[in-house]
């Protein structure tokens, strides 16, 4: 009985560390404005990042993983212009165009990679992004949540999965905050 005990244990603890390991997400700020107490009704998701094709995939992810958790929430991509994700004054008409009442932006900040030589000289990059969330109450017109983070790229694994993973632990963030 002692040994199935230890078992169970030891099983236990492996799978919390393989879970943590596969964690790629790392939120490096949280903020949200405490007197904010509204809760959006609909969101507009906009992703700034340069690549048309990567604002699709996350959009798509975003809006899937808020619908998931009841909040409904539309894509910008299929009404906006890639050019107008930076426009202010654009992004404005767009929330009325999509009956939103809140923005979320997500934009990238940079990146970062570090260089690690491995067995027989190979030389691996391993690739972070950083990235930058912002939610906007057009209600309001301020900003009533910022969140910071850090995602490993893992260049084996299948990009749109890394989406999900990188969306998931965002809508996470976003919930255990009481902002959706």
């Amino acid at each position: 009985m002692r040994i199935l005990r230890i078992s169970f244990q030891f099983g236990a603890f492996v799978m919390l560390f393989v879970l943590m390991a596969c964690s790629s997400t790392i939120f490096s700020s949280v903020w949200k404005d405490e007197t904010y107490q509204g809760h959006p009704e609909k969101i507009l998701v906009i992703n700034a990042f340069p690549n048309p094709a990567t604002r699709r995939l996350f959009e798509d992810e975003f809006v899937k993983a808020l619908k998931e958790r009841g909040v409904d929430a539309v894509v910008s991509y299929a009404f906006m212009p890639d050019r107008s994700v930076f426009d202010k004054d654009a992004i404005a008409e767009y929330v009325k165009v999509a009956g939103a009442d809140t923005v979320l932006i997500t934009k990238p900040i940079g990146t970062t990679k570090d260089e690690i030589v491995g067995a027989g000289g190979v030389t691996y990059k391993d690739v972070y992004v950083n990235t930058q969330t912002d939610a906007f109450d057009m209600k309001s017109n301020k900003v009533v949540m910022k969140i910071s983070a850090e995602t490993w790229i893992r260049p084996e694994a299948p990009y749109l999965k890394q989406i999900q993973s990188y969306v998931n632990d965002l809508v996470k963030q976003l919930s255990k905050r009481g902002f959706i």
